[in-house]
């Protein structure tokens, strides 16, 4: 607490001046991974990228709700796009998976984001599980070794 982060606290300035209600995802990065992000993204894609990431969690909620099996082929459809979306944010990069679970982690929720984010990643994980065994592979595991 002895100093203090002014380019976070731009970025929280920033996104709150643009109406950006994730702008406490800030809070959970770290400066490499905020590095990334401003040089993956600018304004325009990356409120895009926020609201396609938004609106797919929100499509996987509903999924969670209507208790539709993470091996269905509509489940799979969805975790392909997460999928994609993922790889779009880490632009392939594989070391950044550590981090994202990192900060994608969440024990007890302390808003509505996180609390939606915390059941997007309890119907995830075996999603996840069953789409990387269809495609003979797991990215997490290749991060490991």
């Amino acid at each position: 607490m002895q100093t203090v982060n002014f380019k976070k606290y731009a970025d929280i300035i920033v996104n709150l001046q643009m109406k950006n209600d994730s702008y406490y995802l800030i809070k959970r990065f770290d400066d490499d991974t905020l590095d990334h992000i401003r040089s993956q993204f600018d304004k325009e894609s990356g409120l895009d990228f926020m609201d396609r990431f938004n609106r797919l969690s929100d499509e996987i909620v509903l999924l969670q709700k209507e208790n539709v099996p993470p091996e269905s082929e509509k489940c799979q459809q969805v975790v392909e796009e997460y999928w994609g979306l993922i790889m779009e944010f880490t632009n392939g990069d594989m070391s950044m998976l550590p981090k994202l679970i990192e900060i994608g982690n969440i024990d007890t929720a302390t808003n509505a984001w996180e609390e939606r984010q915390k059941i997007v990643n309890d119907y995830l994980e075996p999603a996840l599980q069953v789409y990387f065994s269809r495609l003979e592979t797991n990215p997490f595991e290749e991060v490991e070794q």
